[in-house]
């Protein structure tokens, strides 16, 4: 079958699918995002120029395959770039491959490649390079990010220079939402062959985007120049060819108020995570404009480790979960702009379970009875309860290099309601990316508060609730059931039976509260009106890079 042409695709699908099939894709055509009617004047694209973005975060690492780093992506994607991509839509779309077509069995993928594609430092692109790329990927050593979207992957076979043919081990319905990702963005040879991480934005870090760093000041600013040469922009682009900007900076401004007056002040021409309570600075505003990208990737949540005591006690756990008013606590922080959460996935996505709205939270005297049973009766003069004289405590580990949208005051906000309402005392530490990489290395991470940016619910589900993920590697103790059902939502690309299994995962998780959401989350952006073609990139639920965007003069 050949991503062209979905009436071959369909074929292959009972009439119950093909119903299923139309919902998702209508679904899907609420994933681009929202501005404010008619805030930006500039109406027709004018190239030349350059623009400033005041972003919250710097990133940690600039490498596309190993950043993990959300706010990063907008970033890297102007100089990475995937083999596919994916529109609003959710249909996959050329970029670097022109065409694909896959087999009846579902195990092999043929990716005709543009012939036109330069790497910045002047190499061509190959198929060769290409494969070599996704070999590392699935390498017995590889720490990078897209070994898990590839588990599937068997082998790869450069057949000339721009035919890639990939054998699957089994079928994978999220195989291409994985090449699409910013993690199997395909790097230069020199970069492959290069010694380290590759995290610094140096000469080493190559690929083929629109654009080439031009100057880093760590802890400051990055800016990149365009590429006059540029002419392969994915399928889902505003227009083609070069870049409208000539230049484009990143700013890194992590206080919301000084972003915030930043813009105001004409120091910087577009935002992100632009604070609640600043909203109205911008939005209906004129001379400004404000927009929300889509909610297609994980809510904000707790990831909570049940093989760390106390919440190795399912009673425990539930009880965290259902000891405060969630919906009260979203609503007064975030004052509208964002949904409370049910479900793993957001409501954007095709995917969302439905059926969890309503069904847990906010069940003071249920989450106080379950701690009775669990024999922690006892209180400290504190307040807390106790067994055996120890302190009911779960230790919250928020990465500091991860911590956004006042995401920490909310956890203090659930912290003081759980303290209140059942005696639990949630221990929120603020702690460095190493002492993360450590716990998730010796498997000792207590709750881990994450999103995930990808649109493909398999894939996100593999990451954390699997022993294939990097929450659970290898834990098949405390993963058999999910391991068995995310594998069954990747077996076929039926909708039907897809989003059977993966409702399953999302009841399962919820219910045994290893997983507990909180807010959907939404990237805002705010910028002047004279800016143009800013978007959101559906595969990542981020802002775009900058290739589409103009400023008029």
């Amino acid at each position: 079958m050949t991503f062209q042409t979905p009436s071959r695709r369909r074929r292959h699908l009972s009439a119950a699918a093909l119903a299923v099939a139309a919902a998702l894709a209508l679904a899907g055509c609420a994933t681009g995002g929202s501005a404010d009617p008619g805030a930006s004047s500039a109406a027709t694209p004018v190239a030349g120029g350059t623009v400033t973005w005041g972003v919250s975060v710097e990133p940690v690492c600039y490498n596309p395959q190993r950043s993990g780093q959300q706010n990063s992506y907008p970033i890297i994607r102007n100089f990475a770039e995937s083999l596919v991509g994916k529109d609003t839509s959710g249909e996959y779309t050329p970029w670097l491959a022109k065409s694909w077509t896959i087999s009846d069995d579902e195990t092999v993928y043929t990716f005709t490649l543009r012939d036109d594609v330069t790497f910045s430092d002047g190499t061509p692109l190959t198929a060769s390079i290409v494969k070599e790329n996704y070999d590392r990927f699935v390498a017995a050593d590889s720490t990078l990010n897209a070994r898990t979207g590839f588990v599937a992957y068997a082998s790869s076979e450069a057949t000339d220079d721009t035919t890639l043919v990939v054998t699957l081990k089994q079928p994978d319905a999220a195989f291409l939402d994985s090449v699409a990702s910013i993690g199997a963005a395909i790097l230069a040879p020199a970069s492959l062959a290069a010694s380290g991480d590759l995290c610094q934005p140096t000469a080493d870090l190559v690929g083929t985007g629109p654009f080439t760093v031009a100057d880093w000041k760590a802890g400051q600013e990055i800016s990149f120049a365009k590429r006059a040469d540029y002419d392969w922009a994915p399928g889902y682009a505003q227009h083609q060819g070069p870049a409208y900007l000539d230049t484009v900076t990143y700013r890194y401004l992590p206080e919301a108020t000084v972003r915030s007056g930043a813009l105001s002040a004409g120091q910087v021409d577009i935002i992100e995570n632009v604070q609640v309570t600043d909203t109205s600075l911008f939005k209906d505003v004129d001379g400004f404009q404000y927009l929300t990208g889509p909610t297609t990737g994980t809510a904000f949540s707790l990831n909570i480790n049940t093989r760390i005591a106390p919440a190795n006690d399912v009673r425990v756990r539930q009880a965290l979960r259902d000891g405060f008013d969630l919906d009260a606590l979203i609503q007064g922080q975030y004052q509208g702009t964002v949904q409370r959460a049910y479900s793993s996935v957001g409501p954007d996505s095709p995917y969302f379970d439905k059926d969890l709205v309503g069904t847990w939270g906010n069940d003071v005297d249920g989450a106080n009875k379950l701690l009775d049973e669990a024999g922690w009766t006892g209180r400290d003069s504190d307040g807390y309860r106790t067994k055996d004289g120890e302190r009911l405590t779960i230790v919250v580990g928020y990465p500091e290099p991860y911590v956004r949208d006042e995401r920490d005051v909310l956890l203090q906000g659930i912290k003081a309601k759980l303290k209140e309402n059942i005696g639990l005392n949630l221990d929120v530490q603020i702690i460095t990316g190493a002492a993360f990489s450590d716990a998730l290395a010796s498997q000792t991470w207590t709750v881990y508060p994450n999103t995930l940016p990808t649109a493909d619910p398999s894939n996100l589900f593999r990451s954390i609730f699997t022993s294939s993920g990097f929450l659970y590697a290898k834990a098949t103790d405390v993963t058999a059931d999910l391991d068995a059902l995310v594998a069954e939502s990747r077996a076929t690309i039926d909708p039907v039976a897809r989003k059977k299994a993966l409702d399953a995962v999302q009841a399962s998780v919820v219910g045994d509260a290893r997983y507990i959401p909180l807010y959907h989350p939404v990237y805002t952006v705010a910028a002047k009106s004279t800016v143009g073609g800013i978007s959101f990139e559906p595969q990542l639920d981020s802002p775009a890079s900058s290739y589409d965007i103009w400023i008029q003069p």
